[in-house]
C-alpha cells in the first residue's frame, strides 16, 4: 500500500527498475532487427547505457535503506511495470505481423523513442519526489540517467530525419565521416550521392556528441511538468 511519499517514489523506483530490465531484453532483439549500422550502433550504446542506468537504481535504493535502518527497500526483479511492459507488447505485435525490410529502422525507431519518453517522464518524476524528500544525492543519481535518455532520445531523432528514414538504404550507403575529406568534398562538406546519409560517425558512436548538448537538459533534473 502507498502511505506517503516516500511509497510513491519507492514504487516509481520499482517500475524504473523493471523498465530497464525490460529495455536489457529489449534491446538486443532491435538491435538484430536493425537493418542500417548507425542504428545498431545507436542501440548497443544505449543497451550499454541501460546496465549502468540500472546499477544507478540499485545505488539509489542503498541510500534510501541508508538513511532508514528500519524499513529497508528490496527492488523486486519480477515486478511487473505495466506501462513499459504495454509499449513492448505494441512492439512485439507489430513485428509479429509483418514489417517490411525498408521500414523496419522506422518502426524500431519510433518503438524505442516511446519507450524512451515513458523513462524520460518517469525519471523526471522520481528526481522530483527525491528534492521532496530531501534526498539530493538521490536526485543527482537518477538526473544522470535523466540526461542519457534525453541524449538517447535525440539521438534517435537524428537518426529519423536523417537520410535513411526517408528512403530505402542502397547496399553502399556509407556514414560521412567528416574527420576525413575526398573527391568531390568541398572542406569536408558532404556530397549529393543518394549512398551518403548526412550524420557523422562521431554523432553515433560518441555519447558527447550531437545527443550530448541537448536542449533538453533541465539544471534542476526535472522533465517539464515537475
Amino acid at each position: 500500500m502507498i502511505q506517503n511519499l516516500k511509497d510513491l517514489f519507492i514504487y516509481q523506483l520499482q517500475n524504473l527498475y523493471a523498465s530497464e530490465n525490460y529495455m536489457l531484453t529489449e534491446l538486443p532483439v532491435m538491435i538484430e532487427k536493425a537493418q542500417h549500422g548507425s542504428l545498431k550502433n545507436a542501440l548497443d550504446h544505449h543497451l550499454r547505457v541501460t546496465k549502468e542506468q540500472k546499477e544507478r537504481l540499485e545505488k539509489v535504493v542503498s541510500l534510501i535503506n541508508k538513511n532508514d535502518s528500519e524499513q529497508q527497500v528490496q527492488l523486486n526483479k519480477e515486478h511487473v511495470c505495466k506501462g513499459m511492459n504495454g509499449l513492448i507488447e505494441e512492439a512485439n505485435n507489430t513485428f509479429e505481423a509483418g514489417v517490411e525490410k525498408d521500414v523496419t529502422d522506422r518502426a524500431i525507431i519510433a518503438f524505442i523513442q516511446k519507450m524512451e519518453h515513458y523513462e524520460i517522464s518517469s525519471y523526471g518524476t522520481a528526481i522530483a519526489y527525491a528534492h521532496q524528500l530531501h534526498m539530493p544525492k538521490a536526485a543527482e543519481l537518477l538526473r544522470e540517467t535523466l540526461n542519457e535518455e534525453y541524449e538517447a532520445d535525440d539521438l534517435l531523432t537524428a537518426l529519423a530525419t536523417a537520410g535513411f528514414n526517408k528512403e530505402a538504404i542502397p547496399e553502399d550507403a556509407k556514414l560521412i565521416d567528416e574527420t576525413s575529406s575526398g573527391p568531390g568534398t568541398d572542406n569536408n562538406e558532404p556530397t549529393e550521392s543518394s549512398s551518403q546519409i548526412h550524420i557523422t560517425e562521431r554523432t553515433i558512436n560518441s555519447p558527447g556528441g550531437r545527443a550530448g548538448t541537448s536542449h533538453r537538459s533541465y539544471g534542476s533534473g526535472e522533465s517539464r511538468g515537475h
